[in-house]
């Protein structure tokens, strides 16, 4: 039996099905490009959401040591809200407002140069929270250059 006998015999067999005509070639090339956007921004969201989880965390073991000094004159508030301020500008990345993006971009780059740094001179006086820390620095730097790349266009509801 050669190989067109094959086919035809296989095209014979497969009319009684109801099975969709493949997707035009144009279609299945674009469909592993929109789920490697896809893929890029999930990774981008998780390690935001582990340098979220890492940054309370570091909280928690400043509160747990202690400050030093007078405890009154310590911005404690001030660091509880500035971390739901940056979840709220997560969940905006996570809605894909382009804004956000950037702006989570920019505050990650800066926030790797300003404090990588001082990572030295904090293992010499807290190592658990230097190691939280570089942790925190190392998930925000992925997520920023994860999303310096195109992300893929909302879902229509």
């Amino acid at each position: 039996m050669s190989t067109s006998q094959a086919y035809d015999d296989y095209n014979a067999t497969d009319e009684t099905a109801d099975t969709a005509a493949p997707p035009p070639l144009e279609t299945r090339a674009a469909a592993p490009a929109r789920s490697s956007a896809e893929q890029r921004f999930k990774t981008a969201l998780a390690c935001l959401g582990t340098a979220y989880a890492l940054s309370w965390a570091e909280l928690g073991l400043s509160l747990a040591l202690g400050f030093p000094g007078d405890a009154s004159s310590h911005p404690v508030a001030a660091s509880i809200v500035s971390r739901v301020l940056v979840g709220l500008l997560y969940l905006c990345v996570a809605s894909r407002l382009q804004w956000a993006r950037w702006v989570t971009v920019a505050l990650g780059f800066a926030s790797v140069g300003l404090v990588a740094p001082t990572l030295a001179m904090q293992w010499h006086v807290f190592p658990s929270a230097a190691v939280l820390s570089g942790a925190m620095l190392a998930c925000r730097l992925a997520a920023s250059l994860y999303l310096l790349s195109p992300m893929p266009p909302r879902k229509a509801a």
